[in-house]
């Protein structure tokens, strides 16, 4: 049987339809199997393979070598759109050197990418691995343990839920046999949405410090250390209690030591809330995030290869306001014109609404009194008036 065939089914049910496929391997048989018919692979994108030599007298190497293939692997993920990071490997130490790796390079935390990983390793070995509980649980990230052992070929798709311990046992979310194909637990996405609503309850620590928009204060808990604990109020201190409540999780505030939102080190650490953020200290950080040259792994790149799409988006947008700025004066002026229709000056004279006021003994009156235009002639009353005059009449 062709042990490609699980991975395919996957595959196919992204959604996305214009995702691309980036596989990394050991190099071992097994992983080379799982991805030598690379021409039934369902990726319209296209598919970038890296295959790292493991070596088990110098791993100080292998780590390196796949850092670099992680980096590349960044670097293509912030240019497409979206992509699936499959990882096939039976090496445990390469399994957590990749977590580690991945996990320090942000490679996972760029948007609209996903990681799959393939491998033989049972369950109960996978959970004791450094880093990647930590790498899967907080990334968009599935494990497929595949059991060949067994009369009928079965795999079982497991997913880390967020806040969890590493030692309690992941989501099973579908499965796969060679009778049955792909068959989901939890409909009707592969990757489930682990992050919207959390079925826990978890408690998280959250960092805040003080601006516009929230104040510090303490308030008596008997629970909390000393009888007291920290809160916000303000805006942004109701938006975190609206948060809590949808996403079904509790919270404690902390406070950096230094009482900053943080800057970047010329050794590479950071200082303030982000210090606790990159140690793992705090889960939230909570502050209006700028983006600027000193928190690039929080800004993510926007896509190059789209360009064209943004271009096109700006010419609809200026066709729609040249359409709706003429539609709309030309129906102000047809509006204007049934209101207000022309009219020429006998119709204006004759009518009894109108009337010309003009001080009397001036050159406007002396012109008035001796017109003998026919206009004049119809029997319309021209009111001409002076402040300390009562009105003199002409026909």
């Amino acid at each position: 049987m062709d042990s490609s065939l699980p991975l395919d089914d996957m595959l196919a049910t992204e959604q996305c339809s214009h995702f691309s496929v980036l596989l990394l391997t050991d190099g071992f048989p097994w992983a080379i199997s799982m991805t030598q018919d690379l021409a039934h692979l369902y990726a319209p994108w296209g598919v970038g393979v890296f295959e790292v030599k493991t070596s088990e007298q110098n791993t100080s190497m292998t780590y390196e070598q796949l850092s670099q293939s992680i980096v590349t692997a960044r670097q293509l993920c912030d240019e497409l759109w979206c992509v699936t990071m499959v990882v096939v490997s039976d090496d445990p130490a390469f399994l957590a050197a990749f977590a580690e790796s991945s996990f320090k390079s942000h490679l996972l935390l760029v948007q609209k990418t996903k990681l799959l990983v393939f491998t033989r390793i049972p369950l109960h070995q996978l959970q004791t691995l450094p880093h990647l509980h930590r790498t899967l649980s907080r990334t968009t990230s599935l494990v497929a343990v595949v059991d060949d052992t067994l009369p009928v070929f079965r795999t079982k798709v497991f997913s880390w839920l967020p806040f969890t311990d590493p030692e309690s046992r992941p989501l099973q979310v579908a499965s796969w046999t060679i009778d049955e194909r792909l068959t989901f637990i939890h409909p009707p996405d592969l990757f489930p949405k682990k992050f919207l609503r959390f079925p826990h309850r978890p408690h998280v620590l959250v960092t805040a410090e003080e601006f516009v928009a929230q104040v510090a204060f303490t308030v008596d808990d008997p629970t909390a250390p000393e009888g007291k604990r920290l809160t916000f109020g303000g805006p942004a201190g109701n938006v975190m209690e609206m948060l809590s409540t949808t996403m079904n999780f509790t919270y404690t505030y902390v406070r950096s030591p230094d009482r900053t939102w943080g800057l970047l080190q010329s050794d590479g650490t950071w200082t303030g809330m982000l210090e606790l953020i990159t140690r793992d200290v705090s889960s939230i950080v909570r502050l209006p995030h700028l983006g600027s040259d000193f928190r690039p792994f929080a800004d993510i790149k926007r896509t190059k290869s789209l360009w064209w799409w943004k271009r096109v988006m700006l010419g609809v947008w200026v066709l729609m306001m040249v359409a709706l700025t003429q539609g709309y004066v030309g129906n102000l002026m047809s509006l204007l014109g049934k209101i207000n229709p022309t009219r020429d000056l006998r119709t204006s004279l004759t009518c009894l609404l109108v009337r010309v006021l003009f001080a009397t003994w001036t050159s406007y009156f002396q012109r008035l009194s001796y017109l003998q235009a026919v206009v004049m002639r119809h029997p319309v009353t021209l009111a001409m008036t002076r402040a300390d005059r009562p009105p003199t009449h002409i026909q």
